[in-house]
C-alpha cells in the first residue's frame, strides 16, 4: 500500500510538472556591446576599451482557477568590460499575480524603478557614459535591484508602485536559505501620463533603513516630467540622495534636461544637460559636476547603433575635466 501511495503521489507530480511545461514559454534575449574612450586631466582615468553584455532570458504566463493571471520568468546576464568579467549570472527574476487593476510580485530587478529617466537621451544616460561621475542615475539607494515584493496598482494613466525588499546586503542566497545584513529597504513609485497624451511623469522616494548609530538612514528621491510633441521631446527632472554616517553625511543634488528629434523613423538625435552639487557633513564641494552630451542614434533593423559624446567640468566635483565618447550596437532577439 504505501508503494502504491508513493508511486499515485510520483505520478500526480508528474502530471502537474508536465502541465506547467506544455505552456507556451517564450525566449528572449540580446547583445550589447560598447567601444568607449575617455580623457580625463591628469590622465589618472584615461584610456579605452571594449565591452559586452549578453542576456537570455525565459517567460511564461498562465491563467489561474480563480481567474488571476500569472506571469514568471527569470534572465541569465553575462558581462565583460575589457579583461575582467563579472561573476554574477542571475540578472533578474519575477512571480506575479495580477488582476485587472492590482498585482503582487515577488522579484529582483524587475519592475519600475528609479534608474529609470523620463527625461529624453539617446540610448544610455549620462551617468552611464561618463566614467567616475559624483551620481550617476540613481542614487544610494535602488531597491528595485534587490530581491524584493512589490504591490502595482493601475492608476491615474500610470502605475503606482509600493516595494519593501527586507534585506539589501545579499542578492545571491538560494531559495532555502536566510540572511538579513539590517537593510531593509521601502520605495513608493508613479510613472506614467496622469491621463494626458504625451505626457511621462516620473516621482519616487527610496529609503533604506540605517544599520547602525552611527550611520543615517539612506533617502533617494526623483521628480521628472517630460513631453512629446511628435517629432520632438523634451524633460526635466531632479534628483537627491542622502547617504554615509551621522558625522560626515553625503548629500547630493543634481538637476538635469534633455531633449531629443526624431529626424525619421530610424534617425534621432538628441541633447542632455545635468549639474550635481555635492555636499558632505554640511560643506559644499568647491565645484559642481557640469555634464553637456549629444547622442545620435539608428535604427537599422536587426541592429540598433547609437554614438554618445560627453564633456564633463569638475569630474566628481572636483577640478579636473574630462570628455567620453561612446559608440554601442544592440541586437535583440
Amino acid at each position: 500500500m504505501k508503494n502504491k501511495l508513493l508511486l499515485t503521489t510520483a505520478i500526480a507530480g508528474l502530471t502537474a510538472i508536465s502541465g506547467i511545461a506544455n505552456a507556451e514559454t517564450k525566449v528572449s534575449g540580446n547583445l550589447e556591446q560598447t567601444f568607449k574612450a575617455g580623457s580625463v586631466d591628469g590622465g589618472t582615468a584615461s584610456g579605452r576599451a571594449l565591452g559586452a553584455e549578453y542576456n537570455i532570458g525565459l517567460s511564461n504566463s498562465t491563467e489561474l482557477n480563480n481567474g488571476l493571471k500569472a506571469s514568471f520568468g527569470f534572465n541569465i546576464e553575462s558581462n565583460q568590460n575589457g579583461a575582467a568579467a563579472d561573476t554574477g549570472m542571475t540578472d533578474s527574476h519575477y512571480l506575479t499575480i495580477s488582476g485587472e487593476m492590482l498585482s503582487l510580485s515577488i522579484a529582483r530587478d524587475n519592475g519600475q524603478n528609479l534608474s529609470s529617466t523620463v527625461v529624453p537621451h539617446i540610448s544610455d544616460q549620462a551617468g552611464t557614459v561618463v566614467d567616475g561621475s559624483s551620481f550617476e542615475n540613481v542614487g544610494s539607494v535602488d531597491g528595485h535591484n534587490y530581491d524584493h515584493v512589490r504591490l502595482d496598482a493601475k492608476v491615474a494613466g500610470g502605475t503606482l508602485t509600493l516595494r519593501y525588499a527586507p534585506d539589501n546586503g545579499a542578492t545571491q542566497i538560494n531559495a532555502s536559505e536566510m540572511t538579513d545584513t539590517g537593510k531593509s529597504q521601502q520605495e513608493i513609485i508613479y510613472s506614467g501620463s496622469l491621463g494626458v497624451d504625451g505626457l511621462s511623469v516620473q516621482a519616487g522616494i527610496s529609503k533604506e533603513d540605517k544599520v547602525s548609530s552611527a550611520d543615517v538612514d539612506q533617502k533617494f528621491q526623483k521628480y521628472g516630467i517630460a513631453y512629446n510633441f511628435g517629432q520632438v521631446a523634451v524633460g526635466v527632472q531632479t534628483m537627491k540622495d542622502e547617504s554615509g554616517t551621522t558625522a560626515s553625511k553625503v548629500e547630493y543634488k543634481q538637476d538635469k534636461v534633455g531633449a531629443t528629434y526624431a529626424i525619421n523613423d530610424n534617425l534621432s538625435v538628441g541633447i542632455n544637460y545635468q549639474e550635481t552639487e555635492k555636499k558632505t557633513a554640511g560643506v559644499k564641494s568647491a565645484a559642481d559636476e557640469e555634464t553637456m552630451m549629444i547622442g545620435v542614434g539608428y535604427n537599422l533593423g536587426g541592429i540598433a547603433i547609437d554614438i554618445n559624446y560627453a564633456e564633463v567640468d569638475n569630474l566628481a566635483n572636483a577640478t579636473g575635466d574630462a570628455e567620453f565618447f561612446q559608440i554601442r550596437t544592440i541586437q535583440k532577439f
